[in-house]
């Protein structure tokens, strides 16, 4: 009986160590890959994220839920989202979907019962964004693309944080300082995509913190985590279904706008088991990407060299054998003509290379 009393004291204080605090304005929680294990189509939600749900409810500063993709398993009929509107009302909060590839793979069912797959709202003077890297193999472009401008111009500048949500982690290239993430699965992912080059500085540019969710973790072989923060943007993935390391996270907003994060622990007694979200950070600050980059891509008979920061580069334009096609020393203008009329159509690797810095870039020549 003594036991039982300390387990119990025990599992008392990991709830109380995330409670609620006087500073404390709004909660909200975010959950990625919620059906849980890869192989297994279970009724509704991973079992251990529902176990949870008693523990959300008791924080009643946690006002509403946002799920970051991979909600069903593969290839979902009706009764896979019934049963996932069914544990949303168990739960008794308003639940918001930023779409995964899993749940994209039956489209029109989701969008016959849930509308469009990329919306905004705007909730205690905060913005909040979800986006669809589905629509077009992970790149926001087209209607999705205008509808981002044109909210980000309507809103920017009377909110204060901005919150953005998908499933893919849309930041992580196999050469930059993301690599490190290892996430669940590209599939469905174009070649190359413009997050970097289109998405990114639409975000950098503003005024606003800027705190943007991937949900494409969980699996055995993917990473746990993953917390980065450079200039005015946060970048989080996270995600369940291995019982070793799957979380989700409580986000905090303060009343004077600052920001704390939950990480809570699905498989274990000890909620913080995984320790405090902002360890896990690994890159604090990055090439700018927004205001160094090559341009057009896909490229024809000339590509623009956009320069910022750089001094006395160098570009080398690799095939995909690794043979060299181009070099070419660039001046020290803001931007430069490099003319490639002479190299044959396919897929390069970009290198541009000064004393201090590197920058990587895949370009396609049609």
């Amino acid at each position: 009986m003594k036991y039982a009393f300390l387990i119990h004291f025990i599992a008392l204080l990991c709830l109380c160590s995330f409670a609620q605090n006087d500073s404390t304005k709004y909660s909200f929680f975010v959950a990625g890959h919620a059906y849980g294990k890869p192989g297994v189509n279970n009724s509704g939600f991973h079992p251990p994220f529902k176990d949870k749900f008693n523990y959300i409810q008791s924080r009643t500063e946690i006002k509403f839920g946002v799920l970051t993709g991979d909600i069903v398993s593969p290839f979902p009929v009706a009764q896979d989202w019934d049963e996932i509107d069914a544990d949303i009302d168990s739960l008794g909060l308003p639940v918001y979907f930023a779409v995964g590839n899993h749940d994209m793979e039956n489209r029109p069912l989701f969008e016959s019962r849930y509308d469009s797959t990329y919306y905004h709202f705007v909730y205690e003077n905060d913005l909040f964004i979800v986006l669809d890297p589905n629509i077009d193999g992970w790149n926001i472009s087209g209607n999705q693309l205008d509808f981002l401008k044109q909210i980000l111009a309507s809103n920017s500048e009377n909110v204060s944080n901005v919150f953005v949500f998908f499933h893919q982690i849309l930041w992580r290239e196999s050469n930059n300082e993301f690599s490190y993430i290892l996430w669940n699965s590209s599939a469905g992912r174009s070649e190359s995509i413009n997050f970097w080059s289109e998405v990114e500085p639409l975000f950098n540019n503003l005024n606003n913190q800027v705190i943007m969710f991937a949900g494409d973790l969980g699996a055995s072989w993917a990473s746990d985590v993953s917390y980065d923060k450079y200039d005015n943007i946060t970048l989080i993935s996270s995600g369940m279904g291995e019982e070793n390391g799957e979380n989700f996270i409580v986000v905090n907003v303060n009343e004077d706008t600052s920001i704390k994060y939950d990480l809570i622990c699905l498989s274990d007694t000890n909620l913080n088991c995984l320790g405090d979200l902002t360890s896990h950070q690994v890159v604090s600050e990055i090439i700018n990407y927004n205001q160094s980059f090559l341009y057009p891509n896909p490229m024809e008979n000339e590509l623009t060299a956009s320069l910022i920061g750089f001094d006395n580069a160098t570009l080398f334009l690799y095939d995909l054998q690794g043979k060299l096609v181009l070099e070419k020393e660039l001046s020290n203008q803001t931007e430069q003509i490099i003319m490639t009329n002479a190299i044959p159509k396919g897929f390069y690797l970009a290198k541009i290379i000064d004393h201090q810095h590197q920058l990587v870039i895949k370009l396609l020549k049609k």
